[in-house]
């Protein structure tokens, strides 16, 4: 028995009551438990709507709920999305992209020269990833909202943590080692290739946004 459209908004705002806030989770769950409503009412139509929902409810809670599957959700979001980036970050290490990461260790190390301190200058080196991660930043909080729906999947791709970890870490790590620095020259060699690591990490980010972002406007048909 197919359930009429007040009847589907119904369990639409009992999913939302559960203050699952995601756009694709509140879609997944209402389509989940209308196709459970529809199937027990098929077998036995004697029942009322609330006595159906009510099975339904309590099929769908006994598997797992809401909150659990929501989070389970963002956890296989973020190591898919981790898998895509690496192997987009990959690609700029291979023929012929791999010339233009190299230039840029190169120069990096290069401008090492004019510093007195390798500490410092890798202090100035990290601290210019911030300025470099803010567009992805900025790129994420303009489009986490699509038509005013907001979607676990944009959210996930949050580049907040690595914009501000990443250059934190390169700078506490120079610190760390700063005398090192000063004796060992293949060390500061090897902070320019993180640095550009973030590079490519920050650039790979936006790429990975955008395409997510036409893929959910495509899936969810909205503008």
């Amino acid at each position: 028995m197919k359930l009429t459209t007040q009847q589907i908004e119904y369990i639409a705002n009992y999913v939302k009551s559960f203050d699952i806030k995601w756009y694709e989770l509140q879609v997944e769950f209402t389509d989940h438990m209308v196709s459970s409503i529809e199937e027990i009412w098929e077998k036995d139509p004697e029942l009322t709507f609330h006595q159906v929902k009510q099975y339904a409810e309590n099929k769908f809670t006994e598997d797992s709920s809401f909150k659990a599957i929501q989070e389970e959700r963002k956890r296989i979001l973020q190591k898919l999305y981790r898998k895509v980036q690496w192997k987009m970050i990959t690609e700029y290490l291979k023929f012929p992209k791999i010339f233009g990461s190299i230039l840029l260790v190169y120069l990096a190390y290069t401008f090492s020269a004019y510093f007195v301190s390798p500490q410092k200058y890798l202090a100035v080196l990290f601290c210019s990833l911030l300025l470099i991660g803010l567009p992805s930043l900025y790129y994420w909080w303009k489009s986490k909202e699509i038509d005013g729906k907001h979607f676990l999947t944009l959210e996930t791709l949050n580049p907040n943590l690595l914009v501000f970890s990443f250059p934190n870490l390169g700078m506490s790590m120079s610190n760390l080692l700063k005398q090192e620095l000063v004796q060992y020259q293949w060390l500061v060699l090897l902070f320019c290739c993180i640095w550009v690591l973030g590079i490519l990490i920050s650039i790979t980010a936006i790429h990975l946004q955008k395409e997510t972002k036409e893929n959910v406007k495509k899936q969810y048909q909205l503008n």
